[in-house]
């Protein structure tokens, strides 16, 4: 995978995904850089480490790429990023941000990465059809009793049932669907392999749709999407509620 200037290479460790670069990253070469990063996330890893003992050179215009997507990956899939390996030259050339972690070598990322918690989470590949509102439904159900969650999920459930219907009509490609329990925090996806774009309509009365996406903001504490390459993810975010019990 070379470009000009750049190459890399990814390593899956599930739940940790390390991509090393090689070569120089500048502000005309981040390309393959971004593509590592989205191919990563597309694997919902924990955590991404970035090792750039590799970069022989690199500027600011390059480097900010790292803030820009550790942003990103915290956003979906609620991911760390981690650099390191950095020279000193790309160290005084890094921005400052809290997006990003970093350490000195590999094995110090690694081991930094590992302390993160694995989260709960139950995936499925959909086809695009009536009936796969219904699946993720189902699979929302039952991954919120599995995982012993106060409450009911009827949140989620409808949740699900939005994102879904809304990857069915408008990208109408293969579904994969998601849902993670991280921190006290409910995720749902939806990636699809359409380039167009999320857009929030704005129905009329007599639309009888196009309430989705509106629906999905009413219910969710955060929702939002994310470009993936020729797709994208599609993501809601729930707050465990309180369990009655616990505060009696």
């Amino acid at each position: 995978m070379p470009t000009d200037h750049l190459t890399y290479q990814l390593s899956y460790r599930f739940p940790i995904a390390v991509v090393r670069l090689t070569g120089e990253l500048t502000g005309t070469s981040t390309r393959p850089a971004h593509t590592a990063l989205v191919e990563t996330l597309m694997e919902e890893p924990t955590s991404v480490v970035v090792d750039l003992s590799g970069v022989t050179r690199a500027d600011e215009a390059g480097l900010a790429l790292f803030p820009a997507m550790g942003k990103l990956a915290r956003e979906w899939p609620g991911a760390r990023l981690l650099l390191c390996g950095l020279t000193p030259g790309v160290t005084a050339a890094l921005p400052e941000s809290g997006w990003v972690s970093v350490y000195d070598t590999l094995a110090d990322a690694l081991a930094a990465a590992s302390t993160d918690p694995v989260p709960q989470r139950v995936h499925r590949f959909l086809e695009p059809t009536v009936a796969a509102p219904r699946v993720a439904r189902e699979m929302a159900t039952h991954a919120w009793w599995d995982w012993n969650l106060p409450g009911g999920p009827s949140s989620a459930q409808i949740l699900a049932s939005e994102l879904v219907t809304n990857g069915v009509r408008h990208a109408r490609t293969p579904l994969s669907f998601s849902m993670t329990l991280r921190d006290g925090r409910i995720r749902l996806s939806v990636q699809d392999w359409a380039a167009i774009p999320v857009r929030l309509r704005s129905p009329t009365e007599s639309d009888l749709q196009g309430r989705g996406l509106i629906v999905v903001g009413a219910i969710a504490a955060r929702w939002g999407s994310v470009p993936l390459g020729d797709g994208k993810v599609v993501w809601a975010e729930l707050a465990v509620p309180p369990d009655p019990e616990r505060e009696g």
